[in-house]
């Protein structure tokens, strides 16, 4: 077992290489645990479904909204956790996500945001087109798990739905802002958080079929999102932009700033474009830069989220700020043979075990800046499902090299 760090700054770069098959299987466990916390926690017996929400004290809340992207993410993650971990264990997760997302289908095409307690539709304008990239995401991954000519059809119509219902004409954006019939509505906009997930959906729908005209949309999107999304001064990604691209009101995030830098290269990657592999990598290492000087808690350890150009006023952390740092940090590491990223990038994974792993395996949602949990906060809600803290272990555990 590594040695336990409040907060471990490690400045010898020989202990880079030391024990890294222990930090391995440290992280196998603690994959392991936070997939038990699932398959033990979250599944409703008497009804075979999955809570939408559980409390801090694990005190499940069936009365909780719940939402096609939450269900859309436990696809994802369940699905994921069977390849990374080589088993079918946690399928039965997948397949009840699977089959309660099947209620969410919206008659006029896509799925609907939510749906509560008394089985009334709930409609997010501004996010229910960022959830329709995660069912497209989801839906792909379960079918490198559970291949079947019904999932099949699904990512084809979703697929098909998101071009041509969700992104408007010219093809130079989608738009957020459609009611539940997909009728414009009176402000419509376009958002970072659209835009990147359905690039993350469209490069995971690549590497499971090949479709004529998809690498070129894929390299259209990432340029889109470097041109629009990215503050070209501070590297900072802009959140949201009228319908002709005026800007508006936008919080700096550093969780977005650090996520998008390992994702975009990710997708260029997928496209083998050698000049825009180069031009993401570049931005990658801006981006973190960015992140490392403005959000790391230099004193306590892990990153704030809020960002303003003299630096970060939050008093908490997140949970998936901190997961997407350590991603960054890697990726930064791998571009460029650094040995301080991954020093950094060890430093945030002794952060998060000693400060966010839970008992019983689940993340806290957020620690304070003295690191301890925040409560009332739940482990499992309608934002907070199985996606950044399954593509964390995925991603550290087959990235981290001696």
């Amino acid at each position: 077992m590594l040695p336990g760090f409040l907060f471990c700054k490690i400045s010898d770069v020989a202990y880079l290489a030391v024990m890294n098959e222990t930090l391995q299987m440290t992280l196998v466990h603690e994959f392991k645990d936070y997939l038990e916390f699932w398959s033990k926690h979250m599944i409703r017996v008497e009804q075979d479904k999955l809570y939408p929400e559980i409390s801090i004290d694990n005190v499940p809340n069936s009365a909780a909204l719940r939402g096609s992207m939450y269900l859309a993410r436990i696809i994802y993650g369940a699905s994921k956790a069977c390849g990374t971990m080589q088993t079918k264990k946690y399928l039965p997760l997948a397949d009840k996500a699977f089959r309660e997302l099947a209620e969410f289908k919206n008659p006029e095409g896509g799925y609907y945001w939510a749906r509560d307690n008394k089985q009334t539709w709930v409609h997010d304008p501004e996010n229910v087109c960022m959830a329709q990239a995660f069912v497209l995401y989801g839906l792909v991954e379960y079918a490198f798990m559970r291949p079947s000519k019904e999932v099949e059809e699904l990512i084809t119509e979703q697929f098909k739905f998101i071009q041509s219902v969700l992104r408007e004409e010219g093809g130079t954006g989608y738009l957020d802002g459609f009611d539940e019939l997909w009728v414009k509505g009176d402000q419509m906009t376009k958002s970072f958080g659209t835009h990147f997930h359905i690039l993350e959906a469209l490069v995971k729908y690549k590497q499971y079929k090949e479709v004529p005209g998809l690498e070129e949309t894929i390299v259209k999107l990432i340029r889109l999102l470097i041109d629009k999304f990215i503050d070209p001064e501070h590297f900072d990604c802009i959140h949201r932009f009228g319908e002709s691209w005026e800007l508006m009101p936008n919080e700096i995030w550093a969780g977005h700033n650090a996520e998008c830098s390992w994702v975009l290269c990710e997708a260029a990657l997928e496209t083998g474009h050698e000049e825009l592999i180069e031009e993401t990598r570049n931005l990658a290492i801006l981006m973190m830069d960015r992140v490392i000087t403005f959000a790391l808690d230099k004193n306590k350890g892990g990153y704030f989220n809020v960002l303003y150009h003299e630096g970060s006023r939050d008093r908490s952390k997140g949970w998936w700020q901190q997961a997407e740092a350590v991603l960054g940090l890697l990726n930064a590491y791998e571009i460029t043979g650094q040995n301080r990223y991954k020093k950094l990038a060890l430093e945030q994974i002794f952060f998060i075990r000693d400060k966010f792993i839970c008992p019983e395996g689940e993340w806290y949602a957020e620690v304070s800046n003295e690191g301890t949990p925040v409560g009332g906060l739940p482990k499992v809600s309608f934002w907070k499902s199985m996606y950044h803290t399954v593509r964390y272990y995925d991603y550290v555990m087959n990235r981290l090299d001696p």
